[in-house]
């Protein structure tokens, strides 16, 4: 929601009419002018009691939004612009939804959503993009259960301590755990597997910085400046991307990811700032990229050498905080994204889609 509000707190609302739609944690598509205001989120509850349920339908041609109540109301759409984070919104889901009923929407495409959001498989594009990875084991929970003693005996074996465990397709470090020793890895891997049925675990960057940087576009590609994200303990938690300096702020914009603490541009040489430039744009391309991502690398700066972490689409905050200083403002960011998710329609219209072949008449003539 933080980060649905500052990009509506900065579009131009001479330009975009803007419909707010909430999607609750059952799933379900909701309606109200209220959504657009921080304040009415004390109690979520109690606003979706006073608001409307609805629907994405196709209707004579045109995509939109239905509200089945005693007089339906249908509301035509020019365009989705996806907002959350983590499974459903980040991962190819609503995209899918999308795709399915032909409404434009904003950000990566289905595959690429996918791909960005498991970092088992997104590790393997890496590899073979030539970009460096660290090294890693993966499980899934199914693997766990069956034999939580071959498990543990593989890690330690491919893998030295200490170690990070962590949900193969979630974000906001939400379920990573530091292991130290055989202990401390089992219990990491019950945290992670209530969150995923994927975990990967991850030998330890010691020594090294997190330096983050984003991509912004779609057939013109800009790379971000660098940043460095500044941790309160030793893991970059969810507590310092969204929480750390957003008490007292007005509005939303102070909020989130841009809340983060953070040195920008990052303390590291040109030369290896415009290497990172060069793989983001890279992963960023080798995905499909359409809009803004983030991807997150460990580096050490004494050796010249940083490793690919995992991307995140869309950012937090959509990342305005690394373009500002670049001369891109917020308000042209969004412009960019939305113009960038139309030319992207365009393309798309030129594929066929359907074949007609007359084989299901035939063989329903034939009797099968």
């Amino acid at each position: 929601m933080i980060t649905a509000l500052q990009a509506f707190e900065n579009l131009d609302k001479e330009k975009y009419e803007i419909i707010p739609i909430y999607v609750s944690k059952s799933g379900q598509f909701y309606s109200n002018p209220k959504f657009l205001e921080l304040k009415n989120f004390k109690d979520v509850t109690s606003l979706l009691l006073s608001s409307s349920q609805t629907t994405a339908i196709s209707k004579n041609g045109q995509s939109g939004l239905l509200e089945p109540k005693l007089l339906p109301k249908f509301t035509p759409l020019d365009l989705a612009f996806p907002l959350f984070h983590g499974a459903f919104g980040e991962d190819g889901c609503i995209q899918g939804v999308f795709e399915t009923f032909q409404i434009p929407y904003v950000g990566f495409n289905v595959m690429g959503s996918a791909v960005a959001m498991d970092k088992v498989i997104a590790k393997a594009v890496f590899q073979s993009l030539g970009l460096n990875v660290g090294r890693y084991f993966a499980i899934t929970r199914l693997d766990w259960n069956a034999d939580s003693k071959k498990c543990l005996a593989d890690i330690q074996k491919n893998l030295k301590y200490p170690l990070f465990v962590k949900p193969a397709d979630t974000g906001s470090t939400i379920g990573i755990s530091k292991a130290k020793n055989e202990d401390d890895l089992s219990f990491a891997i019950e945290v992670a597997a209530t969150y995923s049925n994927k975990i990967l675990i991850e030998e330890s960057f010691e020594g090294c910085v997190e330096i983050n940087c984003a991509a912004l576009g779609y057939k013109k590609i800009i790379p971000s400046l660098c940043e460095m994200p500044i941790a309160s303990g030793e893991i970059l938690s969810f507590d310092d991307k969204y929480m750390r300096g957003s008490k007292g702020s007005k509005g939303s914009k102070g909020t989130g990811m841009a809340s983060l603490s953070r040195k920008i541009p990052a303390p590291i040489s040109k030369k290896l700032t415009k290497e990172i430039q060069e793989a983001t744009v890279k992963v960023f391309k080798a995905l499909e990229g359409c809009g803004v991502a983030r991807i997150d690398y460990f580096v050490d700066p004494k050796r010249e050498k940083f490793w690919i972490n995992e991307v995140n689409s869309p950012p937090g905050s959509l990342s305005y905080y690394l373009f500002e200083p670049m001369g891109i403002s917020y308000k042209e960011e969004l412009n960019i994204l939305i113009d960038s998710a139309l030319e992207r329609v365009k393309d798309q219209s030129k594929t066929q889609y359907t074949f007609e072949s007359g084989l299901l008449e035939q063989m329903a003539k034939s009797g099968g």
